[in-house]
């Protein structure tokens, strides 16, 4: 008997939820994104278009020692139905306490 395997495509991983979140539901971004919500605070974040999400920005407070877990997280969302852009600056002279990320979603799907 043959057996079939499902891949996992976007519409089945949280990250396509991104998209249809409410404003404000920084748990939600957090669990959409695959993150434990302690990795990281959700300082800002916008979704825009109508009435389909096309882009969300956000900007994330990242400790230091989570910046490359986070970071990498991130940069797995990439895919057919979305792209992800990531900006970093460090802030604490002369070592780093943490980071500013600036992130980029964007909806690839219809397009």
């Amino acid at each position: 008997m043959a057996t079939t395997r499902k891949t996992a495509s976007s519409a089945d991983r949280g990250s396509a939820k991104l998209f249809t979140l409410k404003p404000n539901d920084h748990a939600g971004i957090a669990k959409a994104l695959g993150m434990a919500r302690s990795d990281y605070e959700v300082k800002w974040w916008w979704k825009y278009g109508q009435p389909a999400i096309d882009l969300i920005n956000a900007q994330l407070q990242v400790d230091t020692k989570q910046i490359g877990p986070v970071i990498s997280q991130l940069m797995h969302l990439n895919g057919p139905a979305m792209q992800v852009t990531a900006r970093c600056f460090p802030y604490g002279i002369p070592v780093p306490e943490w980071y500013r990320v600036e992130v980029s979603i964007r909806n690839a799907v219809g397009r």
